[in-house]
């Protein structure tokens, strides 16, 4: 029996929760449409409608206190593993609430095009203590993180295909997580979807998973279009400005999403790398790990559960054959080199994120 939505969101402390979002009547409309209504259609890239997914996730990630930890965009539905943290924006000052909401929600002009909001305008809303208490409200709320979302690639797909109505289908859906083990098993299963499905060959090589941003692969649409041109990369400038790679077809300014994506706990490499004890007491591995998914799971061991699933997928899915390589001979790296970039990424999350509400556990 489906669950009241309001039943299983938790508005009282941190909580995760596998969303899963699916197009209208299941259409593949994440990928370019054949039976849109505008007369000269842009020549649009195959990955335009994922790249916008992702950079609206990014632009949702920096704004509020909703993390990412896992995800897969196919091409008729979404999956989502969130965090939220419900007072994780309390120590915001009113003008930072207001500045974080016109990150998502900029003001336009006439012709609908975003522009600077002014610093008499932004000290103005700020002034307003019962507005920015609601917006404050919304910067941590999981239901207006996937408005957000949902809204913005509708708008967007709708205009490419020049018609209007139902993006998708209804509401989305949302199961929240409770324990460690469902967590890690959520996320192998949301990472090994495009791989389930025949998408790819081996579940590294599926493109729009968190699986993908943790290997690196993930590089977004503009940033290989601007590598590619003559004169050498462009100026890219903040997240949420486009790049136009043709004349009518622009691209989504985005950050790799391993920038967002909430990291792995690689506490324990680290110590194995300058040959220290890994951490015994409970307490110290939990504060080792503060900020990452889960203790304990690094990329190694992540990696390693992913093959291990993949090669005993229910039958009617794609699995890996008993004879096939394992993942770290065939990503060409060794289990020592990947350690060594996780550190490095997961360093850099930290210095962007200090300051932020501590991790809490899976539950």
């Amino acid at each position: 029996m489906r669950q009241i939505r309001s039943h299983v969101l938790v508005e009282s402390r941190p909580a995760i929760y596998h969303v899963t979002s699916r197009c209208s009547r299941s259409l593949h409309l994440l990928v370019p449409g054949r039976g849109g209504k505008t007369p000269d259609p842009p020549a649009e890239p195959a990955d335009l409608r994922k790249q916008l997914v992702m950079a609206q996730l990014d632009r949702l990630t920096e704004a509020t206190t909703v993390e990412v930890l896992g995800f897969s965009l196919m091409n008729n539905h979404v999956h989502l593993i969130l965090r939220t943290d419900p007072r994780g924006a309390e120590a915001w000052s009113a003008e930072e609430v207001v500045r974080r909401w016109l990150r998502i929600h900029p003001k336009r002009n006439r012709a609908r095009e975003a522009v600077e909001t002014s610093e008499e305008a932004i000290a103005e809303m700020a002034a307003d203590a019962d507005a920015v208490e609601a917006t404050r409200k919304k910067l941590v709320s999981l239901p207006q993180f996937m408005k957000d979302l949902k809204q913005h690639v509708a708008q967007e797909g709708n205009k490419l295909e020049g018609v209007g109505g139902s993006f998708w289908e209804g509401v989305y859906k949302c199961k929240r997580i409770e324990d460690e083990e469902q967590l890690v098993a959520t996320m192998v299963y949301v990472d090994l979807n495009p791989f389930a499905a025949g998408a790819c060959d081996t579940p590294e090589e599926g493109r729009y998973t968190s699986l993908a941003g943790r290997l690196r692969r993930d590089v977004p649409a503009a940033e290989r279009a601007a590598e590619n041109e003559p004169d050498g990369p462009a100026d890219r400038g903040p997240p949420g400005r486009r790049e136009a790679v043709g004349p009518r077809c622009p691209l989504p300014q985005r950050r790799r999403c391993g920038a967002w994506l909430r990291p792995l706990d690689e506490s324990a490499e680290a110590q194995r790398r300058r040959g220290q004890r890994p951490l015994a007491d409970g307490d110290a591995v939990r504060a080792a790990s503060a900020g990452t998914v889960m203790a304990g799971l690094s990329l190694r061991v992540y990696l390693r559960l992913v093959d291990a699933v993949a090669r005993r997928i229910r039958q009617g899915k794609q699995r890996l054959h008993a004879n096939t390589r394992g993942v770290f001979e065939r990503i060409g790296l060794n289990a020592e080199a990947v350690a060594g970039r996780v550190l490095a990424l997961t360093s850099r999350h930290a210095d962007r994120r200090s300051g932020s509400a501590p991790a809490a556990s899976a539950g």
